[in-house]
């Protein structure tokens, strides 16, 4: 049976949102947040995004039996455009992901770029209790925006 609500499922056609997420960056053994988006984006953007395979932040934590991310992979935003599709980002450099510091700048770029940054929504969500992450493997993440591609 189908659900009348698939037809509007976030999915990454025209809709996404940006987190901002703990990720343990193995190769310096730190942790640092991230920017991060829960589907790869259309549009300009796209050349920024790459798909990521965090590690679990805790020995502890397991995958939630509702997560449909087995593989525990996410979309982050890079710093630098992404070359091959997806690949080229590496955990070595230190200013591959953005973090909170970037996120005027992300925002800038994309109203420059045809994307509308849907303030209303943002905010009604961000005041209620609504968790719009069950993925129990990563720490908590904070949603920073929903986004539209309205070109």
């Amino acid at each position: 049976m189908e659900s009348p609500f698939d037809k509007y499922k976030c999915d990454g056609s025209r809709q996404f949102i940006l987190y901002l997420e703990p990720y343990l960056n193995t190769y310096y053994n730190s942790y640092q947040n991230i920017i991060t988006l829960n589907a790869m984006p259309v549009g300009p953007l796209s050349n920024m995004v790459a798909r990521l395979t965090f590690p679990k932040l805790s020995i502890f934590k397991e995958l939630s039996p509702f997560s449909d991310n087995v593989f525990n992979c996410t979309y982050v935003v890079c710093r630098y455009p992404v070359k091959g599709g997806g690949t080229g980002s590496s955990i070595k450099y230190r200013d591959t992901f953005l973090g909170a510091e970037d996120v005027p700048n992300v925002l800038a770029f994309l109203r420059d770029n045809g994307y509308k940054v849907d303030t209303d929504m943002t905010r009604l969500i961000q005041k209620s209790d609504i968790e719009l992450s069950d993925d129990s493997l990563r720490g908590k993440r904070r949603m920073i925006c929903i986004v539209d591609y309205i070109q």
